[in-house]
């Protein structure tokens, strides 16, 4: 009496686990996605501390400078106090925590770009701090961040020309001196050249890394849909992508006039194995089974995995029955090989049933169903038999 089709869910066959067949976890990762962001947004930290350190070391000296043409500032305490602050800040960051260690970032540049603008107005370069603090808010944070911070700049902006363009602000020194002064446009030619460069290097290497996550990413989602469509023990794809195929190549039929066999394969003895030698040897087994059967077809073929001890092989353009009965000798006779387990060889044996469209129907069930009834015929001949469906009347 011959059975119906089986359900591969209800009959899968447990690995090591003893579990049915489930998709792994993709790797045994230490980091979140938003910790791996987080390590890209501190590498940015680092470098703008960098570019930080050493506009210290080379603008707050220049700053200095500046008091040779226009006698001594307020703004100069203030760099060299700031260029001080940054110096112990470098040195001591690695004892913050990246969060802080932004925060101190963001201060240090308003503390610059906030008294540049108000105690020298256009001919400081405090605006220039202010800008790059919006742009270093939409890369570590958001664009919302971003264009919530320029828009804070141009307000500052516009007060600070109120201030200027009214009198209640003004330069304390003479303004043509200033520029005349060599000291003054080495401060701009650092401020404008070295951070700005070491800045776009982060940028550039922000954006490297980025591109490198989102690879990774997109290889983690190739491989989640490989797990969802292929068996992870054996490799060979599962009973929805092979119903896939099955039906995409039924719909072909009509078009080359090439009928499709479909064989359903058992293995015989499987349980045997499995109950002696445990689910490794079992998976052993099947690993073996399907590499076998996937040698012994063409590469337009497909062998899949159904559950358990269940493959099945879709073979194009076989149109009689004995060529299908050939390739299905040439599987047996694959797989009639000892599999190599440990210390031992195991042997395992299979019964294949044989339905070819045209002769049992033109829908993907119907073949199925035949297959898997002639399949159940074998088995009942003996081990490594193979039956061909009688076609419907």
């Amino acid at each position: 009496m011959s059975g119906p089709p089986r359900d591969s869910n209800s009959e899968r066959h447990p690995d090591a686990s003893g579990g049915p067949l489930a998709l792994p976890l993709l790797s045994a990762r230490e980091q979140s996605l938003e910790a791996r962001l987080s390590v890209i947004r501190h590498a940015l930290i680092e470098r703008i501390w960098l570019s930080l350190f050493a506009i210290s070391l080379l603008a707050a000296p220049a700053s200095a400078l500046r008091s040779l043409a226009t006698g001594w500032q307020p703004i100069y305490s203030v760099h060299l106090g700031l260029g001080a602050l940054v110096v112990i800040f470098f040195l001591l960051r690695r004892r913050l925590s990246p969060r802080y260690e932004a925060l101190a970032v963001m201060l240090l540049f308003w503390s610059i770009g906030f008294v540049g603008l108000f105690l020298l107005g256009l001919v400081g370069a405090g605006i220039w701090w202010l800008v790059v603090s919006a742009l270093l808010m939409s890369t570590l944070y958001s664009v919302r961040a971003g264009i919530i911070t320029m828009i804070v700049v141009l307000l500052l902006i516009v007060v600070a020309g109120i201030g200027f363009t009214s009198g209640f602000l003004a330069l304390h020194f003479d303004a043509n001196a200033y520029v005349r002064s060599p000291a003054s446009w080495l401060t701009v030619f650092v401020v404008t050249g070295v951070m700005p460069l070491i800045i776009f290097q982060a940028v550039a290497s922000l954006q490297t890394m980025t591109i490198g996550l989102l690879k990774e990413v997109d290889s983690q989602r190739q491989r989640i849909e490989a797990l969802a469509s292929h068996d992870e023990l054996t490799g060979v794809p599962l009973r929805r992508l092979a119903m896939d195929r099955l039906e995409q190549a039924l719909l072909s039929v009509p078009r080359t006039r090439q009928r499709i066999a479909l064989m359903y394969v058992d293995l015989d003895g499987f349980k045997a194995i499995n109950d002696l030698h445990g689910h490794e040897a079992g998976n052993i087994v099947l690993q073996a089974a399907a590499a076998r059967f996937s040698s012994a077809v063409r590469s337009e073929d497909t062998v899949a995995r159904l559950g358990g001890d269940e493959f099945v092989a879709i073979l194009r353009g076989v149109n009689e029955a004995d060529a299908a009965l050939r390739i299905a000798q040439k599987m047996l006779a694959a797989l009639n090989a000892p599999i190599a387990y440990r210390d031992r060889s195991l042997s395992v044996g299979a019964s294949i049933g044989i339905a070819i469209s045209a002769d049992h129907g033109g829908g993907a069930d119907e073949l199925i169903h035949a297959a898997d009834t002639a399949m159940y015929e074998a088995k009942r001949a003996g081990t490594n038999q193979a039956r061909v469906a009688p076609p419907l009347d």
